[in-house]
């Protein structure tokens, strides 16, 4: 199961996710974290001081990553293989969990979270690539991904809409946008809506910096009541928290928990349909391959890939494997 947390930037996005997973680490035995926002800052916002491991920006190691979950696969030939790419039966794939090859080598820890981060946008990048370059070694994770209703995989994602430009756009089971009662907060989450049409059935919202009722009403003027998780206040637990009291930060998590165990609740009612998720991986990879990859790489990245690759499969070769 994978989450996303979006929204407009300085709406509380990263706090959010960072509590959301500190709540689900306090009931579950593992979680995934992911810092997929440009500006990283959610390793901080989680305060923890115990990780470990080696610090990487997966987004400077996608080539490696995509290397490694390429595997055996031999309908690629020499052709090159990209975030898009839709797995085959000889690639290799990735759990949830701190012992996965690749999530051992990539991700810190602490406890029972491991936290991957794609990192930021250094200067050397200027005038050469985008974010989304960076995005490209996420892509391929997520569509390598085999992770079930017991596994959870919280994202912080880019501010904005960046996300619908991506093959991420439909990796998530849900999306919450955290928003201010602010109209431009409200109109990056309709922006999404308006760009993204199809995405609105698992994108959800949490009012943050509610602070009175013409708060929430300004909301609900925007925001579906049944769209709406509930509504968190402009916290002075977490004021305290960042002017040094530690014990602040156990009253801040439980002037969430309300909201937390909503979205909980409401992500464990989305049920993936692996097969849906394929078809959309194929058509995307063709879109691009077709509108500027081939291009670029002078290649017909699409053609020849292994048409028999079902996600079922690799699940089930999965649970076989564990069970040797």
């Amino acid at each position: 199961m994978r989450v996303a947390f979006l929204g407009k930037g300085g709406a509380g996005k990263t706090t959010t996710s960072a509590g959301f997973i500190r709540y689900l680490a306090s009931q579950k035995p593992f979680v995934l974290a992911v810092d997929a926002d440009v500006n990283a800052h959610l390793k901080g916002a989680l305060h923890r001081t115990d990780w470990s491991g080696q610090e990487f920006e997966i987004g400077e190691e996608r080539e490696a990553i995509i290397s490694y979950l390429k595997g055996d696969r031999q309908d690629l030939g020499e052709r090159t293989m990209v975030g898009t790419t839709p797995p085959s039966s000889k690639s290799r794939f990735i759990e949830v969990s701190k012992h996965d090859p690749l999530i051992s080598k990539y991700a810190l820890t602490s406890g029972n979270i491991a936290l991957l981060t794609v990192g930021t946008y250094k200067e050397s990048d200027v005038g050469g690539a985008c974010y989304h370059v960076k995005l490209t070694g996420l892509q391929s994770f997520f569509h390598h991904l085999l992770d079930g209703e017991e596994d959870y995989v919280v994202a912080d994602t880019t501010a904005g809409t960046d996300n619908v430009a991506t093959s991420l756009s439909f990796a998530y089971d849900m999306n919450v946008f955290v928003v201010e009662p602010t109209k431009k907060s409200v109109q990056v989450y309709l922006d999404y809506l308006t760009v993204a049409p199809h995405l609105a059935e698992r994108t959800y919202v949490i009012a943050n910096k509610v602070d009175t009722p013409e708060d929430e009403l300004f909301i609900l003027k925007h925001v579906p009541k049944d769209k709406l998780l509930g509504a968190v206040p402009h916290s002075k637990h977490l004021k305290r928290f960042e002017q040094g009291r530690k014990e602040a930060l156990d009253d801040f998590m439980k002037e969430q928990e309300v909201v937390f165990e909503r979205v909980l609740s409401t992500w464990q009612e989305k049920k993936r349909n692996w097969n849906n998720y394929l078809e959309r991986l194929r058509s995307t990879h063709t879109k691009v391959c077709r509108d500027w990859l081939d291009d670029y790489f002078g290649e017909k990245l699409d053609e020849g890939l292994d048409s028999d690759f079902t996600y079922e499969q690799a699940l089930s070769q999965r649970k076989v494997a564990a069970l040797v």
